[in-house]
């Protein structure tokens, strides 16, 4: 399959990256308004470019769009018209009324369409997802230097979609209350943020999320009623710590609960630091068009947690 990546700036040079692992480079185009970006990918990857972007829908049988939200829906719809497959990097749209139009498109087409959420892919979460069962509460920090690329939208937008995407996909549902706050500081949308979202089953998440900090943390912390984990988006590190009964010949912190029961706290760490997150998204979409497999994360996933982003968006 031929694979365009469309907007070959700071992110799409790791897009066209990892697509020459997957299909090889003479099947990997570049193409970008900015032809010197254009040119210095193809000549440092030896891959094809595209000069005339009409040349796009007779080339391409996957389209991936790397290119500044605003022009997302553009590049969809266009893609969509041509039955050609999408990747768009999160978040999926600029609009509630272009992420309506993108479901409505997709529902007679032949194309299929993954948002690309990549926490979703990061070895820290897949390490551990599976032991997230019936989650009480998240605490969650996101926080970044100042970086004047990706302030076209606001840190909701940018960073705490990223944690609201893993939080819908393991509750499964919408929140039913949402409380926000956030400030501009250095650019025209906010730059900081705290979100408190409540579930129809109780469960409480507070997120943070900093693009003016001066460190960088990506952290996910899950309490519910058999123990806690924590998840480090950013160094790849999972860690849970879990309750069981005392008499179980496993070793770990012996302690009496609330209700005067003997428990033992055990304690477990996984680290994957080898599995390339962007690799295995891209691979992923080529793999569901190949073998026909379910998009893991499909239009109505992506334009769920839009849908979220924006309504905490307008609240703030």
């Amino acid at each position: 399959m031929n694979v365009v990546v469309v907007g070959v700036g700071h992110l799409g040079t790791y897009h066209v990256e990892q697509w020459i692992q997957i299909v090889g480079k003479e099947n990997v185009y570049a193409f970008d308004i900015n032809r010197k970006h254009m040119d210095q990918v193809s000549e440092k990857f030896q891959c094809p470019k595209i000069i005339d972007a009409e040349q796009i829908f007779e080339i391409a049988d996957i389209i991936d769009i790397v290119t500044p939200t605003q022009f997302h829906f553009e590049w969809i719809k266009k893609g969509i018209l041509h039955q050609k497959h999408i990747f768009v990097e999160k978040p999926i749209c600029y609009s509630i009324e272009e992420a309506n139009q993108i479901v409505e498109l997709l529902k007679n087409s032949k194309s299929k369409l993954q948002v690309g959420h990549i926490e979703r892919f990061n070895p820290a979460f897949v390490s551990i997802k599976d032991s997230i069962k019936a989650p009480k509460f998240f605490e969650v920090h996101r926080l970044a230097p100042f970086n004047p690329r990706g302030t076209e939208v606001s840190v909701i937008m940018d960073l705490m979609i990223h944690d609201l995407d893993i939080i819908l996909s393991i509750i499964k549902s919408y929140p039913i209350k949402i409380d926000a706050t956030g400030v501009n500081i250095m650019s025209a949308t906010p730059d900081i943020a705290n979100v408190r979202l409540e579930f129809e089953n109780g469960c409480v998440a507070n997120l943070t999320a900093s693009r003016i900090s001066m460190k960088k943390m990506r952290k996910m912390r899950v309490f519910s009623d058999n123990g806690y984990i924590s998840i480090d988006f950013l160094n790849k590190d999972s860690e849970k710590y879990e309750i069981v009964e005392d008499k179980e010949q496993i070793e770990g912190l012996s302690f009496v609960n609330f209700e005067g029961k003997s428990k033992k706290l055990v304690y477990e760490n996984k680290v994957n630091q080898n599995q390339n997150a962007l690799y295995e998204e891209l691979f992923s979409f080529y793999q569901s068009i190949k073998h026909g497999d379910s998009i893991i994360i499909d239009e109505k996933q992506g334009v769920e947690v839009f849908r979220l982003a924006h309504q905490i968006q307008s609240l703030i």
